[in-house]
């Protein structure tokens, strides 16, 4: 058994993180052509005083849909460029671990949650009026995802280039932005939907892992994750190579294993390839 993957399977295997990509990009050169050519209904100011979280407006207005829609704007390109890069970097990954269905649901719930909570907390409760817009809740989801599967994984901040763990990487920033939320050094940056959006990812990626286990050990009740894990990796490392072709036997069990072990740490075929490539 040999599978062979395209140079880059990131994006082109990725449609929905592709699709985000697109859709935000698309809104905000609607809004910047809109600026150029002085359009009224479809410049950048006013698509971001229909469609942005303005919390009074939420509350007197009654525009309800501003939770949600505003996760798809953002205030320049810069702001733009930096969640993109995020989604680009942080999509693939977990898009090909959950399924494409399965990932848009987590990334919208936890944009949407991120805008809900801070209607919640830092309108209705601390008074702040600030509006917001922007893909980082949801993108935060993305990253506690990661953080509850892959806690030990490695990444490199940048643009500092210091490697750390998921785990250590999520610590410092819950610390940060809590420490902003609660102080006069936070400006007018939405720390709290970043924090709400990451705990819906964190809890999304636990749950959805768990029940996956249950049910495949409802059918495999001598899975062993830890003992099955390496099995698999040497799985991946013969199809990797392709120099030993896996008996029928043996890509039999590397589907099931494949498949039993989605959400556990393995390394897997398509990151060895893009590792390679």
């Amino acid at each position: 058994m040999k599978i062979s993957l395209p140079n880059d399977p990131w994006l082109p295997a990725s449609p929905v993180t592709r699709s985000l990509i697109l859709l935000n990009g698309l809104v905000w050169l609607t809004g910047s052509l809109g600026d150029v050519l002085r359009l009224d209904l479809f410049n950048t100011e006013s698509i971001l005083l229909t469609f942005g979280l303005f919390p009074q407006a939420v509350v007197e207005d009654g525009t309800l849909w501003t939770p949600f829609t505003h996760m798809f704007l953002h205030g320049n390109g810069t702001h733009l460029l930096v969640n993109m890069l995020g989604l680009f970097l942080l999509g693939p990954d977990t898009e090909r671990t959950f399924g494409s269905l399965p990932f848009l649901g987590l990334y919208l719930l936890s944009g949407l949650v991120g805008g809900v909570g801070y209607m919640l907390f830092s309108f209705l409760v601390l008074g702040q009026i600030h509006p917001v817009v922007g893909a980082s809740g949801a993108i935060m989801g993305i990253l506690g995802a990661i953080v509850a599967l892959f806690p030990q994984r490695v990444y490199v901040i940048l643009p500092l280039m210091i490697p750390l763990r998921a785990s250590t990487l999520a610590v410092l920033m819950l610390t940060a932005h809590v420490f902003f939320m609660f102080t006069p050094y936070g400006g007018r940056v939405a720390y709290d939907v970043h924090l709400y959006g990451g705990l819906t990812g964190f809890a999304f990626a636990w749950w959805i892992s768990r029940r996956h286990l249950r049910t495949v050990r409802a059918g495999a009740p001598d899975l062993d994750p830890a003992r099955d894990t390496a099995e698999l990796e040497d799985l991946v490392v013969r199809l990797a190579r392709g120099d030993e072709p896996l008996t029928a036997e043996e890509a039999g069990r590397y589907d099931f294993l494949k498949e039993a072990l989605r959400y556990q740490d393995v390394l897997t075929l398509e990151e060895l390839q893009h590792q390679e490539s």
